[in-house]
């Protein structure tokens, strides 16, 4: 938020803040048009988050709902961590809830079981949306039924296309409550530490504008016959 107004007389309350270009999930949505997401990609957007992730728990504070439609991309290419109607408050000694909150795709496996520790859901949903950026497609989006979500996340289709660092990222953001790990401890990570993709993440906001207006003329072309 950068700033509010009030209007008395209309009885009305205005939020300024900072206009976004585009989620994460507008990203995948052109997947098919052309628009591709690499490692390089991955590992900036994943370093975004884990800094807002740093931040809030630092406050006590849990998203719940880390997933692509929350994750909003600037004009300059940081990716900043929106939607924060179900997000808590907790004391860190005591973080613990029992009121699933989210979609069930990028929902820690605790959170369908019982009581949970609110600041390691957060993990989880980051290490589900690294995945479906990779699939294009969210971990167990053919599953119907609830009870059929596993505790891991399925293997990546073509998972040779990516490196080691980040498997082993994929594979502690998938760990069991107990053994998971803190925002600050995946800032140590490879994947991490190295993500220098910043420029190529510009590049590919530009290409998904152009992609855009393309899709604009075609269809402009398939309703009047010409491009207006």
């Amino acid at each position: 938020m950068e700033s509010l107004y009030v209007d008395v007389a209309a009885d009305a309350l205005w939020i300024k803040m900072e206009l976004m270009d585009r989620s994460l999930a507008d990203i995948l949505n052109l997947a098919e048009e052309g628009a591709k997401m690499t490692e390089k990609h991955i590992s900036q957007f994943a370093s975004d988050v884990v800094a807002a992730l740093c931040y809030l728990h630092r406050l006590g504070i849990s998203h719940r709902d880390v997933r692509s439609d929350n994750l909003l991309i600037n004009a300059k290419g940081v990716v900043k961590l929106a939607d924060f109607s179900s997000a808590v408050q907790v004391n860190r000694k005591n973080p613990m809830r029992s009121d699933p909150v989210g979609v069930i795709y990028w929902q820690a496996p605790e959170m369908r079981n019982g009581p949970y520790n609110t600041l390691k859901v957060d993990v989880w949903g980051l290490g589900a949306t690294v995945w479906e950026l990779a699939e294009t497609q969210p971990p167990f989006a053919d599953v119907t039924d609830a009870s059929q979500l596993g505790d891991r996340w399925p293997p990546l289709e073509q998972a040779s296309n990516y490196s080691r660092s980040f498997h082993d990222f994929l594979r502690l953001c998938s760990e069991p409550s107990s053994s998971r790990p803190d925002p600050p401890d995946l800032l140590n990570t490879p994947f991490i530490r190295y993500a220098t993709g910043r420029s190529a993440v510009l590049e590919l906001l530009s290409q998904c504008r152009s992609i855009e207006t393309t899709m604009s003329k075609r269809q402009s072309t398939d309703s009047h016959g010409t491009i207006s």
